[in-house]
């Protein structure tokens, strides 16, 4: 079955879609249609669209993801080699499909819902576990999503749980499949054991020169050492530049003048927020309230409680937009505001409590601004620096000259394979820095090679120096290994019949005993062990055998370490006994019903996708795609 599917509408990236992974080929067996598409739609199900932003957003997410399982950066044709852009629009396909599903439907979440569950969301909450305003703007700038956008996204989201809650409801889970699963799972057994050593095969024979030349022949990769390259490497950042960057106590001034706000304590008022859907209800509500009506009957009467309009103690900024902020802080302690339109609805405010701000002085944000405005002036200044260092390069000068120019140190590594190790398989012990064994390995030795991003705010140069091909060690070197290895291989088999013969005999009535006295040995006992077990004994290829075969059988594997082999007796097989109600029998109810709702799911977005049909822009796609990202 499909994995559990996410049912939260929480979170900021990628507007808050649920987490449904549609297997690729159920999107691009579809028959891709190349008219009737906007120059920025991506993709189409019905009258929703995927857009070129939106795509570029999860592609990139889905690059970071994909390069934090890998332990290294993926340049963006890697990433599309290994199936992220499909990944990518298969999600975005199948939350476009929902939106069009429900759509269809008619389903709509409120304004009220929508303006809570932003509220509430944990990942927007600030220092204090509150709703923090500034912290959602940031949130929002650095995705590139406008505010209005991101409501309409969240309202989506909510109206995609909503669907998904009806169509995985009520799914029954039936008993005989509970017992079925658990009996697979928990199922245990009892072996009797003896370890068969490699000593037991005692006459190998030499290999013959024809032996030798075959088996050097079909090995050649394990006898091939890497190409490796040599390089020299010189980085610049910020921070390299710190100290040639100056600071006037004028410049200072008219810093701190421009961002006091930044430093200054801002007022805070402890306030309470009742929205509304349109401004008669909170006029009506108003005049209720000025008139002694408790909070609690509004609250009520809105399917709420007190404690959900209070927003505790918040300044201007952590309001939802400046309109509500304006009308919040006009506000005098203790009175009602008038009714003012916000982003989800009519909203009127209490102030309960004012806490004043403090502005702050220049002496002391001095430090602070200074070092804030040396790394923005290092920012800028390191952008003209790369240009100055690139003409240098452009005229000819060595890259070792170049850096003594500019303050900078170059770093200089030889015998480098392409998997960052020396050819004997030891680390190369070189920095970690995005799309560096890209660069050294396709390029070639005097190739200009662009400056690259550091992922710091910082560049860094690559010059390839030399280049060792991959290279076949001699026969005569390697002669010893491939005796060895083929020797190896021949004890391997031959003790792999030894264990066949004696699990035969042991199968034909042979007592266990009799074959363990015969090899001086005495049988040993493993109970108890479960179908995924494994230990320094127990390979998961032995534990598979012993589970495959029927009680009293005989049955062989290899260790889990080493180069002996297992040989085994089911003696016994103990199926679990869980009563209903119990944790072990609820446990596999319920991964059995989320798998159950999963492939529900699952089926009805593709099924929709069938229904209202699938249309990719291969032409934009693959620009979007292309390494420069079709900028």
């Amino acid at each position: 079955m499909l994995d559990s599917l996410r049912k939260t509408a929480s979170g900021i990236v990628g507007f808050a879609i649920i987490g449904i992974l549609v297997i690729a080929f159920a999107i691009w067996g579809i028959a891709d249609i190349f008219t009737g598409f906007s120059d920025d739609t991506v993709a189409e199900v019905g009258d929703q669209k995927v857009d070129s932003a939106t795509f570029e957003r999860e592609f990139r997410m889905e690059i970071d993801r994909m390069s934090q399982r890998l332990g290294q950066p993926l340049a963006r044709d890697q990433a599309v080699r290994f199936g992220a852009d499909r990944l990518a629009l298969s999600r975005l396909i199948s939350v476009i499909s929902l939106d069009e599903a429900a759509a269809d439907l008619g389903l709509a979440i409120g304004d009220e819902a929508v303006g809570l569950d932003i509220v509430n969301d944990p990942n927007l909450r600030g220092t204090f576990g509150r709703f923090d305003r500034e912290l959602f703007r940031q949130l929002l700038r650095q995705n590139g999503i406008p505010e209005e956008r991101f409501i309409e996204q969240r309202r989506k989201g909510m109206q995609r749980a909503q669907l998904s809650g009806v169509v995985e409801a009520g799914i029954p889970t039936p008993d005989v499949l509970i017992r079925t699963v658990l009996n697979f799972q928990e199922e245990t057994r009892t072996a009797g054991y003896i370890i068969l050593p490699p000593s037991l095969v005692t006459e190998i024979p030499e290999p013959s020169e024809e032996d030798i030349a075959s088996l050097y022949e079909a090995g050649a990769s394990a006898f091939t050492l890497p190409e490796t390259r040599d390089f020299a490497l010189m980085e610049i950042e910020p921070a390299d530049i710190l100290d040639s960057i100056s600071v006037s106590d004028e410049q200072l001034q008219a810093a701190y003048a421009e961002r006091r706000g930044e430093y200054d304590v801002p007022e805070r008022r402890e306030l309470i927020q009742i929205t509304f859907p349109s401004e008669d209800d909170a006029k009506a509500a108003l005049a209720r309230l000025r008139d002694g009506t408790a909070i609690s009957v509004i609250a009520g009467e809105l399917g709420l409680d007190e404690a959900d309009f209070k927003l505790g103690k918040v300044t201007r900024d952590e309001l939802l937009s400046p309109v509500l902020a304006d009308a919040a802080f006009a506000t005098a302690a203790g009175g009602w505001s008038e009714p003012v339109r916000g982003p989800l609805g009519w909203a009127i405010f209490r102030t309960d409590a004012i806490e004043e701000g403090k502005p702050s002085t220049f002496e002391e944000v001095r430090d602070r601004l200074l070092a804030t405005l040396k790394l923005e002036l290092a920012r800028e200044q390191i952008y003209d620096t790369q240009n100055a260092i690139e003409d240098a390069r452009a005229g000819g000068e060595a890259l070792d000259a170049i850096a003594e120019r500019f303050g900078l140190k170059v770093r200089h590594y030889s015998g480098v394979t392409s998997k960052g190790e020396t050819r004997e398989g030891k680390p190369a012990d070189i920095p970690d820095l995005p799309g560096l064994l890209g660069a050294v390995f396709d390029n070639e030795e005097g190739d200009q090679i662009p400056p690259l991003d550091t992922g710091k705010e910082g560049y860094y140069w690559v010059e390839i120096s030399a280049v060792t091909p991959a290279a076949r060690k001699p026969l005569d070197d390697v002669r010893a290994d491939i005796v060895k290895l083929w020797k190896d291989q021949h004890r391997e088999a031959a003790l792999e019949e030894i264990a066949q013969r004696l699990a035969d005999r042991g199968n034909a009535g042979e007592s266990f005993d009799k074959i363990a006295s015969e090899l001086g040995r005495s049988v040993l006992t493993m109970p108890g062990i479960q179908r995924y077990a494994q230990n320094d004994t127990f390979s998961r290829t032995a534990v598979a055998r012993m589970f495959a075969a029927p009680e009293g059988s005989f049955t062989w594997g290899p260790v889990g370490v080493g180069d002996s082999i297992i040989l085994m007796q089911v003696r016994s097989v103990r199926t679990p006994e869980a009563a209903k109600g119990s944790d072990s029998y609820e446990k596999a109810r319920k991964d059995i019903a989320d798998s159950i709702a999963a492939d529900m799911l699952q089926s009805f977005v593709v099924g929709y996708q069938h229904q209202s049909g699938v249309k990719i822009n291969q032409t934009l796609l693959q620009r979007l795609t292309a390494a420069d990202g079709g900028r």
